[in-house]
């Protein structure tokens, strides 16, 4: 063994704390009603629309395998209160979609999901319903046909979570059923009441009319989110390599190491301006940030009079 070296020079190697994933955000669950083969309370993890076949006569999952997505979580469950598989799954998926197994009155009295704090999808034929959904935080409601279930709600979301290294609201993709939204009153309707739903037109065919969650762009809590965990990250990992001391001076240099996290997200156009500072208060490291997330230009549609001129 060969010590010269390190007598004359030693050198202790830090491993820095490899970064947090962020796949999490792309995977989903839906709860359904198990059949025969299910079994209420379980949580499985199904890659083709033969396993979930097996465990549930409901249609709506495999739309989000028609969709794109690769694997999908399907609660089996025959009731809403959900409480304990959520808190014990949570960290696989961020969005949580309510098959048609399960009535209104089902999600309004019935649905308990625990610490959850992701984005939750359901569908109603009535208005009224999916009026008090469009006012709950990171509630994404959608307006179908008692014949179509949740159906175009689970790929629309399939769309939006197979969409690989991107964010994208999925303006005016095709979609597989109409939902009889084929007026422009309707249309507008739904849109004034932030409603998600798929317009049938009859040149362009069914297409994603609007797609919303808590009033905002469908991308918006995903890509905060996504920050979040990386500025995190991003952070965690310079001060494990670097074991900063709390000075203004390592502050900066903190700083600096979030503001190329957003400097990025500018950059992809997932963001359209993002603050960060970071400061010491009470020997501790202190963030304060804002961001200002891209929404789909002129938020899906524009309003334009046309003025005639002598």
């Amino acid at each position: 063994m060969n010590i010269l070296l390190d007598y004359f020079f030693k050198i202790t190697s830090i491993e820095p704390t490899a970064a947090a994933s962020t796949a999490f955000l792309k995977q989903a669950a839906i709860v359904v009603k198990p059949n025969g083969g299910g079994t209420a309370g379980n949580i499985t993890l199904c890659t083709s629309s033969s396993a979930i076949e097996a465990i549930t006569d409901n249609e709506d999952a495999v739309e989000l395998l028609n969709a794109g997505m690769s694997k999908i979580y399907v609660i089996q469950s025959a009731t809403l209160d959900i409480e304990t598989v959520i808190n014990a799954n949570a960290s696989l998926f961020y969005t949580l979609l309510i098959s048609s197994d399960f009535v209104d009155a089902d999600i309004t009295d019935d649905l308990e999901v625990g610490t959850y704090k992701g984005v939750i999808g359901v569908s109603s034929t009535s208005k009224t319903f999916l009026d008090g959904q469009a006012a709950t935080e990171l509630r994404s409601p959608w307006f179908t046909k008692s014949a179509n279930g949740a159906k175009n709600m689970a790929f629309a979301f399939g769309k939006l979570l197979s969409n690989a290294g991107n964010w994208a609201n999925q303006q005016y993709v095709t979609m597989p059923y109409g939902d009889d939204v084929n007026t422009l009153g309707d249309a507008d309707d739904l849109f004034d009441r932030r409603i998600s739903f798929v317009i049938e037109d009859s040149q362009y065919g069914k297409r994603l009319g609007f797609f919303v969650v808590g009033g905002k762009a469908i991308i918006s809590p995903y890509i905060e989110k996504n920050l979040k965990v990386d500025m995190q990250s991003s952070a965690l990992t310079y001060i494990s390599a670097n074991q900063p001391q709390t000075t203004p001076k390592h502050a900066s240099l903190i700083e600096d190491e979030l503001e190329e996290v957003i400097e990025l997200y500018k950059t992809r156009g997932w963001i359209e301006e993002g603050t960060v500072a970071i400061t010491v208060e009470d020997s501790n490291f202190v963030a304060a940030g804002a961001i200002n997330i891209s929404e789909p230009s002129a938020f899906w549609k524009i309003n334009a009079q046309l003025l005639k001129t002598l």
